[in-house]
């Protein structure tokens, strides 16, 4: 945030991220919808499950273009923690037993990383990382995303066709990755999870898997703030 932006909100009382409600960063109500009990889907597209903690919704919508496009930084723990606890649940899932863990966040185009001074998808996986001392998490932001039209408002094919062959992969952070496995080769094997701040067909995280996959990084399940009904599957609840 600018210095516009800090002078703006000495000036103008705080409105809740979610609601608008005002002197508040997030009101109880919208805090609350963070805190649901996670869950997984089968999404309509790829073959790894999704993890999140809530129905995407329009407050939750509010709350996350709140904070990558409009400078709201003040709700980055509170998404932060729910991204946490979306993939605290999700190795819950796949049944993890031990070793590095590696988070993979979805991607931003150079353009959008410009505007909002890099990308909000690997900021909430470092908090996330910063939030969760006692797990053994990594975050390789080299997802890189080409121009595309936004998903916002797409049906279930057109989001599929928008996100298919729309990404790429930083030479730069696969050699750090490439680096760490030579050092490292002895480690238990690490498991690989896609985060994002929602998902609503899991066209962009099937995207993702198979980009990664081909330089043979597997990722074993996606974690998410919000999950949509984009003829996806709820087939795990559980309490973590």
């Amino acid at each position: 945030m600018g210095l516009l932006g800090e002078f703006s909100e000495l000036l103008l009382p705080r409105r809740c991220a979610g609601c608008g409600r005002e002197n508040v960063s997030l009101c109880t109500a919208c805090l609350q919808m963070l805190g649901g009990i996670p869950r997984a889907m089968e999404p309509r597209y790829g073959q790894i499950p999704i993890v999140g903690v809530c129905e995407y919704n329009s407050r939750i919508s509010r709350m996350v273009i709140g904070f990558k496009d409009e400078g709201r930084r003040d709700i980055l723990d509170p998404l932060a923690l729910a991204l946490t606890r979306s993939v605290v649940a999700t190795l819950d899932l796949i049944d993890y037993r031990g070793g590095g863990i590696r988070l993979f966040p979805a991607p931003s185009s150079a353009r959008a990383r410009r505007r909002r001074g890099g990308s909000h998808t690997a900021a909430l996986a470092r908090r996330a990382m910063e939030l969760a001392p006692g797990l053994p998490l990594e975050v390789h932001d080299v997802l890189r995303a080409e121009r595309s039209r936004d998903q916002v408002g797409l049906g279930a094919k057109e989001r599929a066709n928008n996100a298919a062959r729309t990404q790429h992969l930083d030479a730069a952070g696969l050699e750090i990755i490439r680096s760490s496995d030579t050092r490292d080769r002895g480690r238990t094997a690490s498991a690989d999870i896609l985060v994002d701040d929602f998902s609503t067909t899991g066209a962009t995280l099937a995207e993702s898997a198979r980009l990664l996959t081909s330089v043979q990084i597997r990722p074993a399940a996606g974690a998410v703030l919000g999950l949509g009904r984009g003829g996806t599957r709820f087939v795990s609840p559980f309490t973590v």
